[in-house]
């Protein structure tokens, strides 16, 4: 069995979601080259957010910890209004860079978002 398989597979995830979540940044001139540090203060989770729903989301100011959970804390509680299953994602998670945690949420997001995108097509 191979061992680094676990690693190769969060590699070219962590690659495919940040492509992703570029390809709908770049709409509001934003991107980001880290998945796990550039989504930790909340503002780029923020603007996907925004570029997705299409609704302006608030947001904090500040740097600290506390204006970085708060902004992760706005992304997930607008997640969770549209009925979206975050199992287990706390907002300290994403802020700590949690790699795990945060290609689960991109994938959640993905999910959400295509789904909707597809259901809207149909109609």
């Amino acid at each position: 069995m191979n061992v680094r398989a676990p690693d190769e597979r969060d590699r070219v995830q962590k690659k495919t979601f940040t492509k992703w979540v570029n390809k709908h940044l770049m709409k509001v001139r934003k991107h980001i080259n880290d998945l796990y540090e550039d989504l930790r203060d909340g503002h780029n989770l923020i603007s996907l957010l925004e570029v997705l729903s299409g609704i302006k989301l608030p947001r904090e100011k500040g740097r600290m910890r506390f204006h970085r959970l708060q902004n992760v804390q706005i992304a997930l509680d607008f997640l969770k209004q549209r009925q979206v299953k975050l199992v287990n994602i706390r907002n300290d998670d994403i802020t700590d860079g949690n790699p795990k945690l945060t290609l689960g949420l991109i994938w959640t997001i993905i999910l959400h978002f295509q789904l909707v995108k597809e259901i809207r097509s149909m109609s």
